[in-house]
């Protein structure tokens, strides 16, 4: 672990959880101001971490990569950030305290948005136009 890490840790303001049960992860997101994603990678995909959070009512702060970018933006629950740009990453968080409302979004919508169902009838209707397409309807 890192020293500062260390500090904190033992000053009782940072603590690592370590694996979650589903149990206790969906007694975790509600707990939270905030939930951020500061990816660096850019091979990194769509956060589903970010919907489950959402749907709890957390807003996010995400980097600006294709699809870790795409829950904030598509909910308006958060903001993104320019991808290593820790005071951005700082003043997006302190936006999000400043202003909770601003964030609310409509957790019932999104998991209706985001539900297994909802992408499985998508993917359904995108092959059924591609198979149109290749005249093989």
């Amino acid at each position: 672990m890192l020293p500062t890490i260390e500090k904190y840790q033992a000053a009782g303001q940072w603590k690592f959880l370590g694996n979650l049960t589903p149990e206790q992860i969906a007694a975790f997101y509600p707990n939270l101001d905030v939930l951020v994603v500061p990816s660096l990678n850019s091979t990194e995909t769509f956060g589903l971490v970010q919907i489950e959070a959402m749907i709890n009512g957390t807003p996010t702060v995400a980097s600006n990569l294709p699809g870790v970018r795409q829950p904030p933006l598509m909910t308006g629950m958060g903001e993104v950030v320019p991808i290593g740009d820790a005071p951005a990453l700082a003043d997006a968080i302190l936006k999000i305290f400043a202003h909770p409302e601003n964030y609310a979004g409509d957790p019932p919508a999104i998991e209706r948005q985001f539900s297994p169902q909802a992408n499985a009838a998508a993917y359904e209707d995108l092959y059924q136009e591609l198979m149109k397409e290749l005249g093989n309807e």
